[in-house]
């Protein structure tokens, strides 16, 4: 082995794997394209990896070092980079292929291996004979003194009898060895894991047929001298025992609650701790009910771990179920403001807004959470109105002030229903919040006090299903805007737009719902979809006797004065769909589509500024600057607004070119529109004969830096197609800074 390492150093690398799967003798149980595949995960001796037939990440790893760095140490090479060539790596790769044949049913394959050296490049030629791939022929289940009941044993054997007719494959026979050992103990049988099943391979006669038999055996306990059946069991008790952090000694106490017997400080709640458990006496041993309880408890963030125990009882009730009991133990962390969290985001332009929250995860001592968030941000906002000469002005830098506070109160659950109701509800909690938002723009200013109430709980964990309902949400927004922008909206004569930017009161409600790929499959393809309603003012309207056209409510002033405001009515649909292939996790082909609607009831009235949609920026219609889009068919200069739909569709190929840099290719289509057509603003409205005309398109290119725990990107676009369908007239490319990736 050292010899081997001293020759590598000298430069030799695996520059080519050439494949040589020979046809003869063999039959199309597995193709050429599949068996490769299978193969090429035993080769230790790698390639470079190649894009569009260039090494890019072998040249890099050269560039900087890294390359050499690992050959001289004597570590694997850089991700993607070529291997240095060893002798003896050869033929272990060798003795891993015939192993991988002989595994896959090729019991008559032969396998070799011939090296060619060009200028210190290495040429590995792999000569693959398979030969015929053999098959199950026959099953048989033996379960006789395991303790397994004639229910379990007839759906075993139906089970295993699936394996009729298929190709031989040892891995994926230990892979449903583990299955039906998982199986069974979601049933209850305690202790029944996959050493307890036998596989029996039979090839006798089987050189005539290429068939085997496979027989299954299920096996009992053994102990020492003793054998024992296999029984199921049932959670006779729970206890929870809580550790209080670096022995600070808290005086703990002993109490039964909900069935569970709690030691936990004295006078604290329990209640949000029990809600997550999901665990009561009586109920069936399963082992993925109790690392769900054990992972919803690690998910408080005043918890820092959970252990389980699980002891076997002597005594077997009269039905021939073991009792078991359960014991927990928590680990808290430390207690007081614990958290402190810093993002930055870009919106429009150049600039960005930092948040930082601030949180107490034990508020009253009951696993509750305050956090406190404020932020501060600069922004460069592309002007509303037009200049004196009438030509739109361009934005001045950081030309945009935002103040944001807010207080966010986390519980288990502030009203009554929660397990009883939603069962599979794992993440039940509750978030009441008070939000006060103060922005400064170069047209208006407007402040945004919000409060809210959020439910949410995961509906469905193994479809990953998630919902937030919203029961109340009350708002009031107030706009002061610049003479000159008055003058604009006069001049604009549009009732829907001068309505937009009034001073609204907002009753609503709504809910979210996502469901996607669960995070726990590993799979290239991923994909979530989140449906969102928000309905606001209708209810308000109904109680009210007054008009149902338009209500006011007044709205006092901090300089004495009471203005009356009106309540908004609304309904507003989100739709968002996102996928991606990825072979890596990382680099891949990803895609968005959009599509958001959103319609005041008032007749001439808009919706809420806050409330309507724009295009453009740093997420969204790359190719133009934020709210330089739209809506419609219209003409962008001079006033600009936003829209009562969006419709958008992206397309971003990511490609990691090492560990922390990705490079991006992207393409941009879509608009905004308005719900009615307006008399003073032809070509705003939404049509079905005319959308597809004005969707706008752009593409671009961008480079990414992954920290891993934040990631910085600059994105740069450029018109392809107007909403009119011709032709940019100008060629420009806007430059978008930003954090996070865009979907």
């Amino acid at each position: 082995m050292p010899e081997a390492q001293g020759q590598s150093a000298g430069g030799e690398v695996v520059w080519k794997v050439d494949w040589r799967i020979s046809q003869e003798g063999r039959d199309d149980e597995m193709n050429t394209g599949s068996l490769e595949q299978m193969l090429d995960g035993g080769l230790i001796l790698r390639a470079p990896e190649r894009w569009m037939g260039i090494p890019f990440r072998h040249a890099w790893s050269r560039l900087n070092g890294k390359w050499k760095k690992a050959v001289e140490q004597g570590i694997p090479p850089p991700m993607g980079s070529a291997s240095p060539f060893d002798a003896v790596m050869l033929e272990r790769s060798r003795m891993l292929l015939e192993s991988r044949l002989v595994r896959s049913g090729h019991l008559e394959g032969a396998l070799s291996m011939d090296t060619a050296n060009v200028d210190g490049k290495m040429t590995i030629t792999v000569n693959v004979d398979p030969g015929p791939r053999y098959v199950c022929g026959s099953t048989s289940l033996k379960a006789e003194g395991s303790g397994l009941d004639g229910d379990d044993t007839e759906a075993l054997g139906n089970r295993w009898a699936r394996w009729v007719g298929r190709p031989l494959d040892l891995d994926a026979l230990d892979r449903d060895r583990e299955a039906l050992s998982q199986l069974l103990q979601s049933e209850g049988w305690f202790g029944l894991i996959s050493d307890h099943f036998g596989i029996n391979i039979d090839t006798t006669g089987s050189r005539a047929s290429r068939k085997v038999h496979l027989g299954l055996v299920v096996s009992p306990i053994v102990q020492g001298e003793d054998t024992l059946v296999h029984r199921r069991a049932i959670i006779d008790s729970l206890t929870f025992h809580w550790h209080p952090f670096d022995g600070n000694g808290d005086s703990l106490e002993s109490r039964m609650e909900n069935g569970i017997l709690w030691r936990v400080p004295a006078g604290r709640n329990v209640s949000g701790m029990s809600h997550r458990m999901h665990l009561a006496t009586g109920d069936r041993y399963n082992p993925k009910q109790l690392s769900e309880a054990r992972q919803s408890l690690r998910q408080l963030p005043l918890i820092r771990d959970v252990r389980v125990d699980i002891v076997q009882r002597d005594d077997v009730t009269k039905d021939g179920v073991a009792p078991l009991h359960v014991h927990l133990d928590a680990y808290p962390a430390k207690r007081g403001l614990m958290r402190a969290n810093g993002a930055m985001i870009s919106r429009q332009g150049i600039g960005g807004e930092m948040a930082l929250s601030v949180a107490d995860l034990d508020f009253r001592n009951r696993a509750e959470q305050i956090s406190l968030d404020v932020g501060l941000g600069l922004e460069t906002v592309t002007p509303y109105s037009s200049g004196s000469d009438g030509e739109a002005q361009g934005p001045t830098p950081l030309n945009s002030r935002v103040l944001s506070a807010g207080v966010v109160y986390s519980t288990g659950r502030l009203f009554p229903y929660g397990p009883a109701r939603f069962p599979k509800s794992n993440k039940p909690e509750s978030r009441l919040s008070l939000t006060l938002r103060d922005e400064n723009r170069p047209s208006f200013s407007r402040t945004y006090v919000q409060i809210g109430l959020v439910e949410g709980f995961v509906e469905n964990p193994a479809t990953g299903s998630k919902i937030e309902l919203r029961p109340f949400e009350i708002a009031v927004t107030s706009s002061r805007l610049q003479p000159q922008f008055e003058e604009d909206l006069a001049d604009l004569a549009s009732e829907v737009v001068t309505s937009s930017f009034q001073s609204r009161a907002l009753f609503g409600s709504g809910v979210d719902w996502w469901v996607g790929t669960p995070r726990n499959k590993k799979q290239r393809w991923r994909w979530s979809l989140n449906l969102e309603f928000e309905g606001a003012g209708n209810l308000f309207h109904l109680i009210d006797p007054r008009s149902p056209q338009e209500t006011t409510v007044p709205l006092p002033s901090i300089f004495g004065e009471t203005a009356e405001v009106q309540v908004a009515r609304y309904t507003r649909w989100l739709l968002e769909a996102r996928g991606g292939w990825s072979h890596d996790g990382r680099s891949g082909v990803f895609g968005r589509c959009f599509i958001g609607a959103a319609s005041s009831s008032i007749p001439g009235v808009g919706i809420p500024l806050e409330k309507q949609f724009y295009v453009g920026g740093p997420n969204s219609m790359r190719g133009w600057q934020a709210l330089g889009l739209g809506p419609g068919g219209s003409d962008v200069e001079g006033l600009r607004v936003r829209g009562d739909i969006r419709l958008e569709l992206n397309l971003e190929l990511r490609q990691y070119i090492n560990d922390w840099v990705q490079l991006a290719a992207f393409t941009d289509a879509g608009n905004i529109w308005m719900t009615r057509p307006e008399e003073n603003r032809p070509n705003v409205e939404f049509a079905f004969d005319t959308f597809l005309s004005q969707t706008a398109v752009s593409y671009g290119a961008g480079v990414r830096l992954d920290f891993d725990y934040f990631l910085l990107r600059c994105d740069v676009g450029r018109p392809w197609r107007t909403p009119l369908g011709s032709l940019p007239t100008e060629g420009s490319w806007r430059i978008h800074p930003a954090v996070s990736v865009p979907f």
